[in-house]
């Protein structure tokens, strides 16, 4: 018996070992296999996993280009700025780590939803910028505290910056963060989403030199995530710095005598001015923009600074010296996250800083038109120098009178008095007899109706009407009445003051078409067309636009400048913007003074210095400023004083 079980025992060991064995085998034979598998089989891929592990890839991004004036003074430049990163993998409660974050620094709580937001669409592998624009303090206790802050790191960057404030605002334009739409556009956007791209200005006209080219860097990093070293691969190439023709210093003397217009600054603090504050929503407005300048108006009213635009150009090159549009707004606002309250105050003013009036409002150019009509007539054979026609006081077509600004008339006129005394009736004669398709022909000749190719977004065309336009855009036949009113720049007319600029360029220099240029050109020489119009007939206008300014009836004869600085040849105008009713007559309302802010006539004034040689040409238009003699004339005057005892 002992036999038997010993043998059974045997037997039955052989068969457990014989399993072991078995199994021994086919487990080493699996792990055999899963190593050549790993090792051999899939050695490529498993090395770019560890590759990937052990590396970052980082976009580096290039150095913005800055915007300098014509004499090499900043106008957009970059400042050194602290990034704060987040890092969705190694954090474990996204929430409570940002309200953790925005117990040492400032982060509201539209910050942090944004950055959750992020988080939760995008791989968790990839930083977020949770604030590109921290402080050195800031910086300081997140340093001290980084033990603690898992997944949070600090980065440098740079940060644009407008040293001149609101005076270059709608000259630069800005940048700020890039969109969603931008993305979608250029995906590379994607890989720097914490810098910006330009949206109005030159910074959106020239974002391609100005932006640069990324480079390319790689970061070792441990099994944390945690940095080691940087390989960079690819340096990131700067963007170009381009230069301006604007004169920072003129522009700054220019924004002054706008805005200032023919009133008296008052002192903010005074308890008149305050009790103004308190009741005026407009007076409120302009001081929300961070703006303390407040006029007092011939009523002794307390009024915000004027509104309008100004435009100095010098009319051989082309290049612009000064490009004003009030009201202003600061750019450095829109560098980092706009504040809501920021874009609300600026979107909802009443004078619209955001709109740049320069090349963009539209107006209706009033009398600085009739230089245009005056010359069609001369070219066209119509009149010559000496043809008169005797104004009344006003012209009867049909059943339609049409008055002339001067009641009782001016007596017997030519093309050179009637510009003098800005005669409405002798413009309503010739330009029935010239026909409105050959004004607009030397309306469009002259730069207006049309796009001056300026180096800003957003240009408006203006309009020149024809008989062609009326039918297509209103369905209804051209009437001799509506050349009459377009004659003295008025019914559908519009133009912008940068047209008017150009128009006055191009009448001063007489023999080439002249066009805007904001980039200084390579060249001191740029090559304009031929301009293509009589000079004969451009001497007559210009000795009538003489004796605006030095004729003893001139409308401007007050206020020309200076026979040391060469004097000015020029042209008023003032447009009705809403016309005065029989009760207003009959109550006395009739002066601009009197009604309200927006009733008020625009006051413009075109001209160019000096006579003999002319050098510049500009516009100004005063939003409801009443008469362009009084109002537009003397702040032309001293703008263009100031831009030739500075030219060098």
């Amino acid at each position: 018996m002992m036999r038997a079980k010993t043998k059974d025992l045997r037997r039955t060991m052989s068969r457990r070992g014989l399993l072991l064995a078995g199994g021994s085998v086919m487990f080493t034979s699996f792990l055999v296999g899963r190593l050549y598998q790993i090792q051999v089989a899939q050695n490529n891929r498993y090395r770019r996993l560890s590759d990937r592990n052990q590396f970052d890839m980082r976009t580096v991004p290039p150095v913005r280009g800055r915007l300098f004036d014509n004499k090499k003074r900043l106008l957009a430049g970059n400042a050194e700025s602290f990034l704060l990163f987040i890092t969705p993998l190694y954090v474990s409660d996204m929430r409570q780590t940002l309200q953790g974050l925005a117990k040492i620094i400032d982060l509201s709580e539209d910050q942090q939803r944004d950055v959750i937001l992020a988080a939760n669409e995008g791989p968790s592998f990839r930083k977020f910028v949770v604030r590109n624009d921290l402080s050195q303090r800031e910086l300081a206790r997140l340093v001290v505290r980084s033990p603690l802050l898992k997944g949070v790191s600090f980065g440098k960057s740079l940060r644009r910056i407008y040293p001149q404030g609101s005076l270059t605002c709608h000259i630069t334009g800005y940048v700020s963060p890039i969109t969603a739409s931008e993305i979608d556009s250029n995906p590379e956007l994607e890989k720097t989403p914490y810098l910006g791209t330009g949206k109005v200005g030159v910074e959106l006209m020239q974002e391609d030199r100005l932006r640069g080219i990324p480079g390319r860097e790689r970061i070792e990093v441990n099994a944390k995530g945690n940095p080691i070293r940087v390989l960079r691969d690819q340096d990131a190439l700067p963007g170009q710095d381009l230069q301006v023709s604007i004169d920072i210093g003129l522009q700054s003397h220019t924004a002054k005598i706008l805005r200032r217009g023919n009133w008296k600054p008052v002192q903010l603090g005074s308890t008149e001015v305050q009790h103004a504050l308190s009741e005026n929503s407009d007076l409120q407005a302009h001081i929300a923009l961070g703006d303390d300048l407040i006029l007092q108006d011939s009523k002794d009213r307390f009024v915000p600074p004027e509104s309008g635009a100004a435009v100095v150009m010098d009319i051989q090159t082309g290049e612009i010296k000064s490009l004003v549009s009030l009201p202003m707004f600061d750019p450095n606002l829109f560098t980092g996250k706009l504040l809501t309250r920021d874009w609300k105050r600026l979107n909802a003013h009443p004078r619209k800083p955001l709109l740049n009036r320069v090349t963009s409002g539209q107006y209706a150019p009033g009398s600085t038109f009739k230089m245009v009509v005056g010359l069609a007539a001369l070219e066209a054979g119509v009149i010559s120098k000496n043809t008169s026609f005797h104004c009344s006081g006003d012209m009867e077509l049909g059943n339609a009178t049409f008055h002339c600004w001067r009641k009782g008339g001016h007596g017997l006129m030519n093309i050179i008095s009637a510009l003098e005394q800005s005669c409405d009736v002798f413009f309503y004669e010739i330009s029935l007899k010239t026909g409105i398709r050959k004004i607009k022909d030397m309306a469009h000749r002259l730069g207006l109706g049309d796009v001056t190719g300026i180096d800003l977004p957003g240009e408006k065309k203006g309009l020149i009407p024809s008989p062609d336009w009326k039918l297509v855009n209103t369905g209804n036949v051209w009437t001799p009445g509506e050349t009459v009113v377009s004659s003295i720049g008025q019914g559908y007319v519009l133009a912008t003051p940068l047209q008017l600029a150009v128009m006055t360029s191009r009448l001063a220099n007489g023999k080439m078409a002249v066009s805007p240029k904001l980039i200084k050109p390579p060249s001191d020489a740029p090559i304009f067309p031929p301009l293509n119009i009589s000079p004969a007939a451009l001497a007559v206008i210009r000795e009538g636009m003489f004796k605006v300014t030095n004729g003893g009836l001139g409308t401007a004869r007050k206020y020309n400048l200076e026979k040391s600085l060469g004097g000015m040849a020029g042209k008023t105008g003032t447009v009705q913007v809403k016309r005065i009713t029989k009760s207003q007559r009959e109550k006395g309302i009739v002066k601009n003074i009197d009604r309200p802010w927006v009733e008020r006539d625009h006051a413009l004034f075109v001209a160019y210095a000096p006579i003999k040689n002319p050098r510049y040409a500009i516009s100004v238009i005063v939003e409801h400023g009443g008469s362009g003699s009084s109002t537009a004339a003397p702040i032309a005057r001293d703008i263009l004083r100031k831009t030739l005892e500075e030219r060098g």
